[in-house]
């Protein structure tokens, strides 16, 4: 698909939405798609810009001032990420506290603002990288537009380009958090550290940089191109006057220079090779053998005093963590006590994540784990065109044999939402649609 086609999809994709709230950051991607938002839906759109220590007041200041110049409607809301423990511990999940405390705000305000839909600037490269907070996206439906129409982060930056936009060049600027080592508590200190660093950094001319936390030591990321200069002995000496004065007593120069998630390289043997290791293996899975035949992990637990929203919630956590499926069933426990049935599907590499989910999450006191066989259907998804928009279809097969179609849930709801109707007269609609193009001639025997 060329250039104009995927800007083509993007706008009928953000047409699809009817109104949005669109979370910016100020980058590239979400810049471009809150520009693409209003040019396509005008006052039916609002970008929100989340508000904490982490966000550089010079990146908040700039991304205001690219939403003026385009009159972008603009709401800062201010989120409380640093109260949440789970994200001040810093591990590997940090990213997807921060985003399921943005979404819930954004949630909140959608609902009082009276917007349809959240969206959010994942691009298509970035399905392929490390990011825990697209879990959080999908927690709470928020849509992806620019991936949905296949566009990069090459094709953004040219689409902003030829629109005029001076973000189109923008270098990338994650959270300040993103430079504080794992394992290292996130404190509005540290945050405040890195930030008068990287500002000072600024000032000695380096426009792409990074200052990685370390404690007392500072490892300082500066683009290649500059690294000669940035070796200058009377150089070198301002870069570590600059950085004790932000608080570090030590000060090295990363020899690899700039380079984005720098800080993910411990987690190769863990976050992240748990999460190529997962992916790998349900590929593998799912190309078994004819049948289709797959091992999963079965865990179960049975609860007496959890309120059907907890578990609701969990459940909700669960799937977009990965769970393959999750099921609540009522049970008679001992004594008479009535109770639920929890059962969590989910392949191998899943296991201790939900183990741990189910543990924080539930009033449990212990989980009962085995792996058993499942044969499953081979599954296509096609798009079929109703009167509410396309709708997309889930087809199981074997051995190339069509068993069963339905129509995906939540596009149903999605357009059921934009026009006003049952969202079972959309998913009839869909059915029928599909039906027009799927069903064969019929073949007398002989």
């Amino acid at each position: 698909m060329d250039l104009a086609a995927k800007s083509s999809l993007l706008d009928s994709k953000i047409q699809e939405l009817g109104s949005v709230m669109v979370a910016y950051s100020g980058g590239a991607d979400s810049a471009y798609l809150a520009y693409a938002a209003h040019q396509s839906l005008g006052d039916k759109m609002l970008a929100v810009i989340a508000d904490s220590p982490s966000l550089p007041r010079t990146e908040l200041e700039a991304a205001l001032a690219f939403t003026r110049e385009h009159g972008i409607p603009t709401q800062i809301l201010r989120t409380s990420e640093m109260e949440n423990p789970d994200y001040v511990r810093n591990d590997s999940q940090r990213c997807f506290h921060c985003k399921d405390e943005l979404f819930t705000v954004m949630e909140t305000a959608r609902v009082q603002l009276g917007f349809s839909h959240l969206a959010y600037g994942m691009n298509a490269d970035d399905e392929a990288e490390f990011r825990p907070g697209q879990k959080a996206a999908a927690l709470y439906h928020a849509s992806a537009p620019l991936a949905a129409a296949g566009l990069t982060k090459a094709d953004i930056r040219t689409l902003a380009r030829e629109s005029g936009l001076r973000i189109w060049d923008k270098a990338a600027s994650a959270c300040l958090s993103s430079r504080i080592e794992y394992g290292r508590a996130v404190t509005a200190e540290n945050l405040f550290q890195v930030e008068q660093a990287e500002d000072a950094l600024h000032r000695l001319g380096f426009p792409q940089v990074r200052v990685r936390h370390h404690g007392e030591l500072a490892r300082v990321e500066i683009a290649r191109a500059d690294l000669p200069r940035a070796l200058d002995l009377a150089v070198l000496d301002r870069i570590t006057a600059a950085l004790r004065a932000a608080g570090f007593l030590y000060v090295t120069l990363d020899t690899q220079g700039y380079r984005s998630g720098s800080m993910n390289d411990v987690l190769s043997v863990s976050a992240i090779a748990n999460q190529a290791a997962s992916q790998s293996t349900r590929s593998s899975q799912n190309r078994q053998n004819e049948n289709n035949e797959q091992t999963v992990t079965v865990l179960e637990t049975a609860i007496d005093d959890s309120t059907p929203e907890v578990l609701a919630h969990m459940a909700e956590r669960a799937l977009a963590c990965g769970a393959l499926d999750v099921m609540l069933a009522p049970v008679t426990m001992k004594k008479g006590r009535p109770g639920t049935l929890v059962t969590v599907l989910c392949h191998e590499p899943e296991t201790a994540a939900m183990q741990d989910l189910l543990l924080r999450e539930t009033s449990t006191l212990g989980i009962r784990v085995r792996q058993e066989r499942r044969v499953c259907l081979e599954r296509n998804l096609t798009i079929v065109s109703t009167p509410y928009g396309e709708i997309r279809m889930k087809i199981g097969l074997r051995g190339g044999e069509e068993l069963n179609a339905a129509p995906e849930f939540e596009d149903c709801r999605a357009a059921a939402q934009r026009y006003g109707v049952p969202v079972k007269q959309v998913m009839q609609s869909a059915v029928a649609a599909y039906a027009l193009v799927a069903t064969p001639e019929p073949q007398l025997r002989a």
